[in-house]
């Protein structure tokens, strides 16, 4: 019978050292992807050599090079509480690709505690048990108990956190200065790492029905958010799009684990979405960290060279936004000035199932208005910086 292509999965876990495959489970390390791509592709050496005639020989076959590309839902983990260290199977792939996993295990403080003195509308100024250390909270989660109604409308996130003064920088503009209790949830968070450390490599089992792929250091090539609005003319899941590079360790016939059902995923609708501060409509949002990977020669590797390893991150956010006035949102004037601005997207209504992308500081292109459709739009990018914590991913949970 043919094969079927819906018979696919994926496990990977993170890999112990380098050329040492570490078999993940079929059932604890797999999840569900799609739109997979793989590609086994020859290395050649062309034959020069004269042969008599017009006639050339073949190529010699020197070795291959193993890519791939696949999406993953920006599904949270769910549950009621943050979950154990390296449980999110989607974490793996961002910290193969430079992200920190922090946990928050505890609410700080564990009981919601009044604000200080001096809040407004876009600085909240925390507690008497708040830290004193600078930005400890940068790209986190926070909630404030008087800014809405409902609880996943108290979320927010804190761009910048100064220490001496106990005050968190909002990246959003709220109504009205907040003057009740602050709380910052308790939340699995993936934070972007600048260090000069190399990021880890993934082992990882492809199965495309009933044949068994084993993949060893297997290296994060691209890594892409990709976050369309939900509107009541069309739906599309948030996704992480992830490519990588890899070698064959083995390959077998095997039958293809089943994937249980996950739940429905959260929609970017109904949420949060502000530039600069300010909330602006549009129909999506996309973060290219511009990844490139580069392949040591080493002749003591069967195809000559050493696993891929990042050499190169350029970050880069681009949106299709609705146009606003100057006086509204004059992006001309921002991207002149080239100052920094937050990026702050929130979606989700739940505990443990709400997500939040935050970039503190980016910095405006040129934004072209696009005619064409019913509304006027923008579209253009927005450049990250080498910042310490400059692309944050959260699920907060929170009563």
């Amino acid at each position: 019978m043919a094969r079927k292509t819906n018979k696919t999965a994926l496990a990977v876990v993170m890999q112990s050292a380098q050329g040492t495959f570490d078999t993940p489970s079929s059932t604890d390390d797999i999840l569900a992807i799609s739109n997979l791509q793989f590609n086994i592709q020859g290395v050649t050496a062309t034959n020069n050599e004269y042969t008599g005639s017009i006639h050339k020989n073949g190529d010699d076959l020197a070795g291959k090079v193993i890519t791939g590309s696949f999406n993953v839902y920006m599904r949270p983990p769910g549950g009621a509480d943050v979950p154990a260290a390296d449980a999110y199977i989607p974490g793996r792939f961002l910290k193969a690709a430079k992200f920190s996993e922090v946990r928050t295990t505890a609410a700080i403080p564990v009981a919601a505690e009044a604000l200080g003195v001096g809040s407004d509308e876009t600085n909240a100024v925390l507690g008497t048990t708040a830290s004193t250390s600078d930005d400890v909270y940068k790209g986190m989660a926070l909630l404030l108990s008087d800014i809405a109604a409902t609880a996943y409308d108290k979320i927010t996130a804190i761009r910048g956190y100064t220490g001496s003064s106990k005050t968190a920088e909002l990246c959003e503009e709220l109504a009205a200065a907040p003057a009740a209790n602050y709380q910052i949830p308790k939340q699995l968070s993936y934070q972007r790492d600048v260090s000069e450390t190399d990021a880890p490599f993934l082992s990882m089992s492809l199965w495309i029905d009933g044949l068994r792929y084993d993949l060893v250091d297997t290296s994060i090539s691209g890594l892409r958010f990709n976050v369309p609005v939900s509107t009541r003319d069309s739906a599309s899941q948030p996704m992480f799009e992830v490519s990588f590079t890899a070698t064959i360790d083995d390959y077998a016939d095997q039958a293809t684990p089943s994937i249980p059902a996950l739940g429905a995923v959260p929609l970017f609708k109904d949420g949060k979405f502000f530039v600069s501060k300010y909330p602006v409509g549009g129909s999506s949002v996309t973060v290219d960290f511009g990844l490139r990977s580069a392949y040591p020669p080493n002749p003591n590797y069967t195809d000559g060279s050493g696993p891929g390893e990042l050499v190169e991150s350029r970050t880069t956010v681009s949106m299709d936004r609705q146009a606003y006035l100057k006086a509204q949102f004059d992006t001309l004037a921002l991207a002149e000035a080239q100052a920094q601005h937050p990026v702050f997207a929130q979606w989700g209504y739940a505990s443990g199932a709400m997500v939040q992308l935050v970039i503190p500081d980016a910095r405006f292109n040129y934004q072209s208005p696009q005619l064409g459709q019913d509304y006027v739009t923008e579209q253009g990018d927005m450049w990250v910086d080498v910042f310490s914590r400059n692309v944050n991913v959260n699920f907060p949970y929170f009563a």
